[in-house]
């Protein structure tokens, strides 16, 4: 094959592989975030306490996880543009988001302060993944194409995370109490 097809063939696998990045990624903003750990930390992290504690720890999680994102993203963002690793800074931080995420399999009922914790570790990884992702999708596609590129993986994000969600629900309306 000439070098052109293969540069050609190279691009297409770079756009496919930046918008599956989405179809994943989107599941645990609905699955996570939405869909499943504010029930399941009401009904088993935090078991015993009050309903507006409940709602109340909740809410501060979401606005802990927002600061530390507010003020590490212009920072982290500066230096993953001037450096040449973004795929390892993507592949850092969403790792981080998985892991925690991983881990709250292991936090037992009524440690809440440690699923709080995970929670808010896995949603800064969550985030700042997605910050990078973001960034390189002008690596990825040409100017011309880049509206094309991004609502690809726009809509993939939304398919992904919709088919994992309904899976979620299958599985938890099937389980036994």
């Amino acid at each position: 094959m000439n070098e052109e097809i293969l540069a050609q063939i190279d691009k297409k696998k770079a756009i496919y592989s930046w918008a599956l990045y989405d179809w994943a990624n989107s599941a645990f903003a609905t699955t996570v975030m939405a869909g499943f750990l504010p029930d399941f930390f009401r009904n088993y992290y935090a078991v015993g306490l009050e309903s507006n504690t409940i709602t109340t720890y909740l809410a501060l999680a979401n606005a802990l996880a927002s600061l530390i994102i507010v003020f590490l993203d212009p920072i982290l963002g500066a230096i993953a543009d001037k450096m040449s690793g973004k795929k390892r800074f993507l592949t850092f931080f969403a790792f981080q988001g998985i892991l925690m995420t991983g881990l709250l399999v292991v936090v037992a009922e009524g440690f809440w302060y440690w699923a709080l914790l995970l929670y808010v570790l896995g949603t800064v990884g969550f985030s700042r993944a997605n910050t990078v992702y973001d960034s390189l999708l002008p690596a990825v596609a040409s100017e011309k194409k880049i509206d094309f590129v991004s609502s690809l993986g726009f809509s993939l994000g939304y398919i992904g995370g919709g088919l994992l969600f309904i899976v979620n629900v299958a599985m938890y309306m099937l389980m036994d109490d």
